[in-house]
């Protein structure tokens, strides 16, 4: 397997719109393996270059059923760069998001903890106590996921965790200080889009049932011992609401009870001929 070919190739498509075929020894089941999976993608980060700065990473695969779709044994992580964020305070006008919709965008309101120190797991696991003494805020957040691969493809975690552990964008609102107030297990959080029915969720919706949980799964995992979470690192804790398909002019707005709302407007950005 041609890794950085095929990790340069995922990262083109990302920013081209283009889809990007995949190695026919690829396409068999169980030939890609989680482990060098996690290889691709830090290849995939190192061909993004300066666009590739890590701000973060998302938890993906947080509830049984879409860990069981894709094959996995547990969640698994994706890195959040610099280049794909947008931070948003205004509550009331809608952020434009232009988006490269033909890689099949859906949106996930998610929780999102920011660091306010650096945590590493040493030699021993990291605790839910650990992240509560080292986290400076949440927020409301959106992510916006999609697949750079052919939509015939099956999705399998491995073909996720490779392609940037699929996520094409990430929103994150006003920070919550003040959270240490609040039952971080018990969050509210109803996403409309347009005139649709509003979707609800809760931030204890995950296997773990609590955010800060994954937290430390991710600080746990063997392949972050080394680096851990820096301060001013994000972390989104997975979806409350599920994953939503995205087109072109939806609104879309997501409200956080105490932590507020935040709103958003979906454009579609052409394809870049290679």
């Amino acid at each position: 397997m041609q890794t950085e070919k095929l990790a340069k190739n995922l990262w083109a498509a990302r920013q081209t719109g283009q889809i990007c075929e995949l190695p026919e020894e690829l396409l068999r089941e169980g030939a890609l393996q989680v482990s060098e999976a996690y290889v691709i993608q830090d290849a995939y980060t190192k061909a993004a270059g300066d666009d590739g700065e890590i701000i973060g990473y998302k938890i993906g695969a947080t509830v049984q059923k879409i860990i069981s779709m894709f094959g996995l044994d547990e969640p698994f992580y994706g890195p959040l760069y610099k280049s794909v964020l947008d931070v948003s305070t205004d509550q009331q006008n809608p952020l434009d998001i232009p988006l490269y919709l033909q890689h099949g965008s859906r949106i996930e309101a998610e929780f999102v903890v920011s660091m306010k120190n650096d945590l590493v797991r040493g030699d021993k696991d990291i605790t839910v106590a650990d992240v509560k003494n080292n986290i400076d805020w949440i927020a409301p957040g959106f992510e916006i996921v999609a697949s750079r691969l052919d939509s015939s493809i099956p999705p399998t975690g491995p073909l996720v965790i490779a392609d940037g552990g699929g996520n094409q964008h990430m929103v994150v609102g006003t920070p919550y200080k003040e959270w240490t107030t609040l039952d971080i297990t018990s969050l509210r959080v109803a996403l409309s889009i347009g005139d649709q029915p509003p979707i609800e969720g809760n931030s204890g919706m995950s296997i773990t049932g609590n955010p800060l949980e994954l937290v430390c799964w991710l600080l746990n995992h063997p392949r972050m011992h080394a680096t851990g979470l820096k301060a001013g690192q994000i972390v989104s804790c997975g979806t409350c609401t599920g994953a939503l398909d995205l087109h072109d002019g939806q609104q879309i707005v997501a409200d956080y009870g105490v932590l507020g709302k935040l709103a958003i407007k979906i454009s579609s950005k052409s394809t870049v001929s290679s």
